[in-house]
């Protein structure tokens, strides 16, 4: 074979994988469009005919609700660095009396250990719990010891916690995250606030690009997928359950509450729940309060703002950190998940579903949508420059029909970057909502190199017969905590 006959056979080859990415975008992208267009219309009949009716609750009825017993559980696995400042902020900061902290340390892990010990001497409702055996095991399996460490506590001091949350070792908690959790905890079982991730460097693409996909998935996704499938994952921090739902997660599991075998063992956790009938919850809650800012100049005044009870931290700043969890939630979500719930009864729980495990058609698509652009580029700028060079007949027919699913992908695109667009302006302002487009791009190549990570560490932990390694992320703690004051 010649030259060109190579050539013709490469070309080929590519208007093949063509025709496969925009197809599958195309499925993908009606997907995500019809999910645009199902918030709109949710937001706007709730506008319509449910707020008129029913006016938003007053931060009033927080605080006067009775405080029921809550433990806060923190599983803290190698985390010395961040423990200590995270546990005297979070009991500094959360306006809740009745609250006991059970922390999740490992016998081999005596920095951690020490770390919890300094503030355990301070506050008398801070427990160290070891684990059982040394780590690192999964956070499910600490968690298990945390609950375990909990009945035995309510034995010895004869009481009943009637609601149990869990945070990470990084987290930024909210005053007012455990007086809404207490407000409702006697109607719903499994109580989820969104999650804001932080930064410190625009320029760092990395930790930027969760900005943008929590922003726009707790803004929207999460209140849809709500209200189409009652299915509320839990986020692995933030998260409350009443009492009836850690028993009913121990009773379906076999006596462990959460599940040891799935590195994703919030997610999980809603299925379970809503399949025993329970009720969950996503809540976006809005107070107003005052905060001291900062302007161009140097001068500092209070302001008052709206801002939503959530739960913020630090998120991975390193490429090869992002790839890491972002694997980790593939394993977990995607194959565990199918693996473990497979495709239930519902139809709005199947679509949920789907659209969690579709992203490993779509994250691989749109490495070959990258791969076809490229060499797209490359052959306009080779006919460009010179107009001798070879040329092929053209590389999708004018009357072919693909041209009409390009364009229906075009106007897909241009909706994925108004509302991660909007939703981000809405989060963290307009200099960001700018820069989350060029990170949209950005996100798409280290999710596309997650997926392939994660398929190797699923396929050999399936050859091993063994479980996938907990991959656990560095972590880091701010100095200094923005105060507000609640009005």
């Amino acid at each position: 074979m010649e030259l060109v006959d190579f050539l013709a056979l490469y070309w080929l080859l590519i208007k093949f994988i063509t025709y496969f990415t925009v197809v599958i975008l195309f499925i993908s992208g009606i997907d995500d469009f019809f999910i645009d267009i199902f918030y709109w219309l949710r937001r706007f009949y709730r506008l319509i005919f449910i707020r008129t009716i029913y006016p938003p609750l007053p931060v009033e009825k927080l605080l006067q609700k009775e405080e029921v017993p809550l433990a806060l559980m923190i599983p803290a696995w190698d985390e010395a660095v961040v423990i200590e400042k995270m546990l005297k902020n979070t009991l500094k900061t959360f306006q809740y009396t009745n609250l006991h902290l059970f922390v999740g340390t490992y016998p081999n892990d005596l920095s951690t250990q020490e770390k919890v010990d300094n503030v355990v001497k301070l506050f008398q409702n801070v427990h160290k719990v070891i684990n059982k055996i040394p780590g690192p095991t999964t956070k499910a399996d600490c968690l298990n010891n945390i609950i375990d460490s909990i009945f035995t506590y309510e034995k010895e001091n004869q009481m009943e916690f009637k609601c149990f949350s869990y945070h990470d070792a990084e987290d930024i908690v909210h005053p007012l995250e455990l007086k809404l959790a207490n407000y409702l905890i006697e109607r719903k079982d499994l109580i989820q606030i969104p999650v804001v991730p932080l930064t410190k460097n625009w320029w760092n693409f990395n930790a930027g690009h969760y900005q943008d996909e929590f922003a726009e998935t707790g803004s929207k996704d999460m209140v849809v997928r709500e209200t189409l499938s009652g299915y509320i994952p839990s986020s692995g921090v933030a998260t409350s359950f009443s009492r009836r739902a850690i028993f009913t997660l121990s009773k379906i599991n076999g006596g462990i509450v959460f599940n040891t075998k799935s590195l994703t063992e919030d997610y999980d956790i809603g299925y379970r729940l809503l399949n025993e009938g329970l009720k969950l919850i996503f809540v976006r809650f809005s107070v107003r309060v005052k905060k001291e800012v900062t302007n161009i100049f140097g001068n500092k005044k209070e302001i008052e703002v709206k801002e939503y009870i959530v739960s913020k931290g630090y998120f991975p700043t390193g490429f090869n950190q992002a790839i890491r969890q972002k694997s980790r939630w593939i394993v977990g979500i995607v194959f565990q998940g199918y693996r473990d719930i497979g495709w239930p009864k519902g139809i709005g729980l199947k679509y949920m579903l789907y659209r969690d495990r579709k992203a490993i058609f779509t994250h691989f698509a749109n490495l070959l949508a990258y791969v076809v652009m490229f060499n797209l580029i490359y052959l306009s700028l080779s006919n460009y420059l010179n107009d001798m060079a070879w040329s092929f007949p053209d590389f999708i027919p004018k009357e072919s029909w693909i041209w009409t699913l390009i364009y229906a992908n075009g106007i897909f695109m241009l909706s994925r970057f108004f509302h991660r667009f909007l939703f981000v302006l809405k989060t963290y302002g307009v200099f960001q909502a700018f820069l989350s487009i060029p990170r949209l791009f950005w996100g798409n190549i280290i999710n596309m190199l997650a997926l392939f990570r994660a398929l190797k560490q699923y396929n050999v932990a399936n050859k091993k017969d063994e479980k996938v390694a907990w991959d656990k992320t560095d972590h880091e703690f701010p100095d200094e905590i923005e105060e507000v004051k609640i009005l």
